[in-house]
């Protein structure tokens, strides 16, 4: 590349004063439309590379939004202002109580049945009397009759401790009763499905689907959890594994699959860090699954678990209510679902959701470098963003403001309001704008904004 001279483009600008998360600065060459945004003190040999190209001209279609979570709110917290801007579109849960809540946010209720019977004491395990089993799976049916619910039969049941302590054979006797009472009572069209193992195993899934298909059962829709941090990028593997194997396999036709939901993603390693959670919502997103549900774990700084404070599955704090770091990733997520476009990278560790339009009439891009086992501690990025013309902002002659904002990977931290690194008024004529991003740190996501 060719070298210039800082001073020759900044004014007053004096080498060796870096704020190594404030200073951020702009190159920009007319000529080519090249724009190097520098996060931090310069590029340095060593870094993960990685080259995004983004699109603004092809909108992505037959996406369903990940923004989901599992449990995490009480009576009257987190406050709706908290809720409402994450646009939940998947709620996973057995407290029947938070329905007319969950449902006036946008979101689909998926109630967790097995948790409404408990795991061994004080009712003991389903195959231990199954007409028991039975007899509370009509109840709960028969007393929510009025609500529009997808029926996920048990949770975990590859999981001896403690979800499950029977053999296969049980569990699948267990959902077969389930099912059964399920359609007798509330007819032709709920949807029940499963298995809802704790991670993907298609043996397991396959030996269940057998089962299903034998007796005569369907899988309305087949589900399982995402929680191993370390494998965030084999997502879509499993999801075309499955497609493949059993939903559009014509031997599985009987079962009347119709959607596919990852019901649990981000481990509990990742459960803070801004970027692990962007690449499992990318990555579940691109699968084209159906719906995803963030998973709660126990707090860092102890306490009840995430699921059962109040604290949105850890993305706000339990008494206040405040945003954490992971709160801000859902919120720019959501912001930029309904006008996402083509995004690709040439490093699976880092992933990039670029849209149109946010709320505030700004095209954004949302990327973050998350680690897949051994990862250099920065990444060196270079976005390649075409059809900048389209955009509803775009206008001739008229410079766009490129803003970057940090989503740190600070924990329990409470983050007010994200920091701005820096913006720039750029006139664009060109077709292509690189911009080139060094010193992108593992672990955290950037806001990128265009207005």
């Amino acid at each position: 590349m060719q070298q210039f001279k800082y001073s020759s483009l900044f004014s007053g600008f004096k080498p060796g004063k870096f704020n190594p998360i404030k200073t951020f600065f702009v190159l920009f060459f007319v000529s080519s439309a090249l724009l190097t945004f520098l996060i931090g003190q310069s590029p340095v040999f060593g870094q993960t590379q990685a080259t995004v190209a983004i699109d603004f001209g092809v909108p992505q279609t037959g996406i369903h939004s990940m923004s989901g979570f599992l449990y995490g709110i009480g009576d009257s917290k987190p406050p709706n202002n908290m809720l409402s801007p994450l646009q939940p579109k998947f709620w996973r849960t057995s407290t029947l109580n938070h329905y007319p809540k969950i449902t006036a946010l946008g979101s689909q209720f998926q109630l967790l049945l097995s948790d409404t019977w408990g795991y061994g004491k004080p009712r003991g395990w389903p195959y231990e009397d199954y007409s028991k089993w039975e007899e509370h799976v009509r109840k709960i049916a028969q007393q929510h009759k009025d609500k529009k619910m997808i029926w996920d039969v048990w949770n975990e049941p590859d999981l001896k401790d403690p979800f499950w302590r029977g053999s296969r054979s049980q569990f699948f006797e267990t959902y077969k009763r389930a099912y059964t009472v399920i359609r007798q009572e509330l007819g032709p069209n709920v949807m029940i499905g499963g298995p809802s193992i704790a991670k993907y195993d298609q043996g397991f899934l396959r030996e269940f689907l057998d089962y299903c298909k034998n007796n005569n059962l369907e899988v309305n829709f087949i589900a399982w959890h995402e929680l191993n941090d370390q494998e965030i990028t084999r997502i879509n593997d499993h999801v075309n594994e499955v497609r493949r194997s059993f939903v559009q396999n014509p031997n599985y036709q009987s079962l009347k699959i119709q959607k596919i939901y990852i019901n649990e993603i981000v481990g509990p390693i990742a459960q803070y860090r801004p970027a692990e959670i962007l690449g499992y919502l990318a990555y579940t997103e691109q699968s084209r699954v159906d719906g995803a549900c963030k998973a709660c774990w126990e707090p860092v700084a102890g306490g009840r678990n995430n699921c059962f404070n109040e604290s949105l599955d850890g993305l706000v704090t339990p008494e206040q209510s405040a945003p954490r770091a992971a709160w801000w990733v859902y919120k720019a997520y959501a912001d930029g679902f309904s006008s996402r476009v083509k995004s690709e990278s040439s490093n699976p560790r880092v992933v990039a959701l670029a849209s149109q339009s946010n709320p505030q009439n700004q095209a954004q891009i949302l990327f973050g470098y998350f680690e897949q086992g051994a990862s250099p501690g920065k990444a060196t990025v270079v976005l390649t963003l075409r059809n900048l013309q389209q955009l509803n902002i775009a206008r001739e002659g008229k410079p766009l403001t490129f803003a970057v904002q940090r989503i740190p990977d600070s924990g329990e931290k409470v983050i007010t309001q994200l920091e701005k690194v820096r913006q720039e008024q750029v006139t664009v004529n060109n077709q292509i704008v690189r911009l080139t991003i060094p010193n992108v740190q593992l672990h955290e996501s950037y806001l990128l904004t265009i207005s």
